[in-house]
């Protein structure tokens, strides 16, 4: 395929991976003024970036001479791709990790005009620039070297990918927590004030309250490392159920580093 061997086609995945990585945390970084480790991923490598060159490649190489249309396929292959990407992280983690829903012209927030033609101009980059030089230190690889790397790499990108997705998953168990907490307080609350006269009723409510107040403390303050890393890395990321809960847990995350 374009002369391209499966593990070539793969080397490139993960490079394009890195490529993708380090636009994105730069891109983030500048945008929070500090540096953010951005992506689904711990490694720093994004995924979406890779299969979006790999697709970019299979589909412009054929019309390569042709720069309108290279414009053209790559940003209808990059919107789409990015369109999927959102609504199955969204179905299947219930969270969305981007969102364009503040910019104009946008999809349900997953795609947007200013962010496809961005895409427009990368696959131009990645034709004409990028790839050429890619290109030639993939090829010069010896099979040996080549098989060496790729084991590792794809070691470290499954077992990057399994603690990831679960990561995520425990996340939203930690969001559904916190909000039934919050929803908990807020009942007992208005309980307490309807029975405010009831002076045993309202002590043993007020005890309660506290109760929920000193569980939110423990579940925010026991939040691990990786999970920690997980929410500041998607500043702009949306919860489908538990908006409020990630919106709290962020904003406390943040102050405690600052």
């Amino acid at each position: 395929m374009y002369e391209y061997s499966f593990f070539q086609w793969l080397m490139f995945f993960y490079i394009y991976c890195f490529i993708g990585w380090c636009i994105e945390s730069a891109i983030v970084s500048i945008d929070e003024r500090k540096f953010v480790n951005r992506g689904f991923l711990r490694s720093p490598m994004l995924p979406i970036y890779g299969f979006g060159a790999v697709i970019i490649l299979l589909i412009c190489l054929p019309v390569r001479e042709n720069p309108v249309l290279v414009y053209i396929f790559g940003l209808v292959e990059t919107t789409a791709l990015e369109y999927f990407t959102g609504w199955l992280m969204e179905s299947l983690l219930k969270m969305k990790y981007w969102d364009y829903s503040q910019r104009k012209c946008n999809l349900k927030g997953r795609i947007c005009l200013r962010s496809s033609l961005f895409w427009g101009f990368l696959s131009l980059l990645l034709m004409y620039v990028i790839h050429k030089p890619v290109e030639e230190a993939v090829l010069s690889m010896s099979r040996a070297l080549m098989t060496a790397v790729l084991s590792a790499v794809t070691a470290v990108f499954v077992c990057d990918l399994i603690y990831a997705v679960r990561t995520a998953l425990d996340v939203n168990k930690l969001l559904a927590k916190i909000t039934d907490i919050k929803a908990e307080l807020a009942k007992s609350r208005e309980e307490l004030s309807a029975r405010f006269e009831e002076s045993e009723r309202a002590a043993a409510i007020s005890e309660k309250i506290e109760k929920l107040k000193a569980d939110m403390q423990r579940l925010t303050e026991r939040i691990g490392f990786f999970k920690k890393d997980f929410i500041l890395a998607h500043p702009t990321a949306r919860s489908a159920k538990f908006n409020e809960a990630l919106s709290e847990i962020r904003e406390r995350l943040q102050k405690k580093k600052k």
